[in-house]
């Protein structure tokens, strides 16, 4: 009779912790559904200001909305768009948000520097979320500007198969790591971004 009693306990203890896992499980489900919603709701708005961009003084305000998207949807902190100066072969910070907007727009560095440089030389997208073990990184920007990257996320930007720069996006407000949902939502935002640069013919 204790071991029927011992095994009904037992049972009921399994049902509770996967009535729990289950529910914890859809929260999470229900979360993921609403960011995308929110990410394919941002895409629609997006695609409809490029439609009607006509003028290369649209194109800021535009790239602004879309680095606010990128960095809203992944919830980071901080983030750039480095374009490509085809000129001097440099990367250039030409739109920065977060704590070195004021310091950081206008930087230049190396075609080949950092993750950013390994993205656009390689055209794939990238998560580093230990930077202190990936070789790819440059503590460069970090040194100079009195920063601490703990994390970063960073996405090409290719029109008609011309590597204009990047997005990248850095450490998350919550102090999690970048994830593969992360990365979707970046790469779904990129191609609207230089769809965008390629269209006004902009030249950094």
């Amino acid at each position: 009779m204790a071991d029927g009693i011992g095994a009904v306990s037992t049972t009921l203890r399994f049902l509770q912790d996967e009535n729990q896992r289950l529910q914890q499980d859809n929260q999470e489900l229900d979360e993921e559904n609403a960011a995308l919603r929110g990410c394919l709701k941002s895409v629609r708005g997006l695609q409809q200001v490029i439609a009607n961009l006509d003028t290369r003084e649209q194109l800021q305000p535009l790239l602004d909305r879309i680095m606010y998207e990128a960095l809203r949807v992944v919830d980071a902190a901080d983030g750039s768009l480095i374009l490509l100066d085809p000129d001097t072969d440099e990367l250039v910070f030409v739109l920065v948000r977060g704590v070195l907007a004021a310091k950081l727009q206008g930087h230049r560095m190396r075609r080949e520097q950092g993750i950013a440089g390994w993205v656009v030389e390689h055209r794939e997208p990238v998560i580093a979320n230990d930077i202190v073990q990936d070789e790819r990184f440059s503590s460069t920007v970090d040194s100079t500007f009195q920063f601490r990257t703990q994390s970063l996320a960073c996405v090409p930007l290719i029109s008609r198969g011309i590597m204009l720069g990047v997005i990248e996006v850095v450490n998350k407000f919550s102090g999690q790591p970048f994830d593969a949902r992360d990365l979707e939502m970046l790469t779904t935002l990129a191609p609207i971004a230089a769809t965008a640069i390629d269209l006004a013919g902009i030249e950094e």
